[in-house]
């Protein structure tokens, strides 16, 4: 399924309560993503979407991020640049991360398919 059809469009700026609890998932998932995996996924209205789209779609967001997504925010990100923030919108949060998003991402595809390693190995061994 395509992604603009399955995560819901902003009204008005305003994003759904679907979109909100993503974008708390998507934040979640980006602090546990480890450098050189593939891009999360995260659930939304049962499909999955990469963590980096659903930050693309909420980079318009004028909503208030609530504190509990606050706080994941400032774990991943660097603190004196978020604390400058007085009120922290969920567009805000995304232009944070979508940085992280391309560091990671790049990295996933510098490294070889798991199954190219044994074979690298070998060769080098032999």
């Amino acid at each position: 399924m395509h992604v603009q059809k399955v995560l819901p469009e902003l009204y008005q700026g305003h994003a759904s309560i679907t979109l909100q609890n993503a974008f708390h998932d998507a934040l979640e998932a980006l602090e546990a993503w480890e450098d050189g995996n593939e891009e999360p996924l995260v659930a939304v209205e049962r499909c999955t979407v990469p963590i980096s789209h659903i930050f693309a779609h909420m980079s318009a967001c004028t909503d208030l991020l609530p504190l509990r997504t606050r706080d994941v925010l400032e774990s991943i990100t660097d603190k004196g640049s978020f604390r400058a923030l007085a009120e922290t919108l969920y567009a805000d949060g995304a232009k944070l991360v979508m940085p992280l998003c391309v560091e990671r991402l790049t990295l996933s595809l510098l490294r070889p398919p798991s199954s190219a390693v044994p074979l690298r190995k070998a060769a080098l061994e032999a």
